[in-house]
């Protein structure tokens, strides 16, 4: 769990926490406001992957409440903003089981293809829809810093580039399938469709021909200039003959 500083506004590991006057007083780590739960407020600690919780209310019989100071930021807690998720390839790379593996929508077991995609589940050929490498290595780079946003920012930015936006949408739908809460990953994969919307697909001819079309389309060419000049040639000859009385 993560809670955001108001007094910076940046989403902190809730690492430490003490009690205070029948409330809770957590510290930044990163600009080191202290923020704390209004002395009305009850705030729960919960920790959904071993299913335990901490209570801890302001309402207190048997200590006087103190009035939170007017300097201190009240503290708000974020919950789902931070899902733990396994960082090895199939993790980050592959849906988990009961999703499509193409466009990662939910399937049911009795189902030969998806109804979102049409995908036949028994075609299926994993390389076909792997992103490049540069990708993945900036992909597994950002799972280590979740949590920045100017992380994800990189990333589109790379995916943009290199065309394969509709992949790092694909990579989002992974997180969120592992991990459904994830705040973070909602508003890139938002952040993915909206930069979509500005991309208008063209048909780019490829830059680089290989070696026997380069063959074949110099020789058309010449081909091509020979019969011009041997018609441009005709052509005056006729011409000087039509001239000179040769020619009735």
């Amino acid at each position: 769990m993560k809670f955001q500083c108001e007094a910076c506004e940046r989403l902190i590991p809730l690492e430490s926490f003490r009690m205070e006057g029948g409330g809770l007083v957590v510290q930044c780590q990163r600009c080191g406001a202290e923020s704390r739960a209004r002395a009305s407020s009850q705030v729960v600690l919960s920790n959904e992957g071993s299913g335990s919780s901490q209570s801890a209310s302001s309402e207190d019989a048997s200590s006087p409440s103190l009035p939170a100071r007017a300097s201190s930021p009240a503290l708000r807690v974020v919950r789902g903003a931070t899902v733990p998720v396994t960082l090895d390839d199939e993790s980050l790379f592959t849906p988990p089981p009961g999703h499509c593996p193409k466009c990662v929508s939910s399937r049911r077991e009795v189902d030969t293809s998806c109804a979102q995609c049409g995908l036949v589940y028994a075609n299926f050929l994993a390389e076909d829809h792997q992103p490049s490498e540069d990708l993945r290595g900036a992909w597994r780079s950002l799972a280590e810093r979740w949590e920045e946003w100017e992380a994800h920012d990189r990333l589109l930015t790379l995916a943009m580039g290199r065309g394969e936006l509709a992949s790092a949408g694909r990579l989002y739908r992974v997180r969120l399938a592992r991990a459904p809460d994830d705040a973070v990953a909602h508003r890139a994969r938002e952040e993915v469709v909206r930069r979509a919307t500005l991309v208008v697909p063209t048909e780019v001819e490829p830059s680089e021909l290989s070696a026997g079309k380069r063959r074949l389309r110099t020789a058309a060419i010449a081909v091509l200039s020979l019969v011009v000049l041997m018609l441009f040639a005709f052509v005056i000859q006729r011409v000087r003959m039509l001239l000179s009385g040769e020619l009735p």
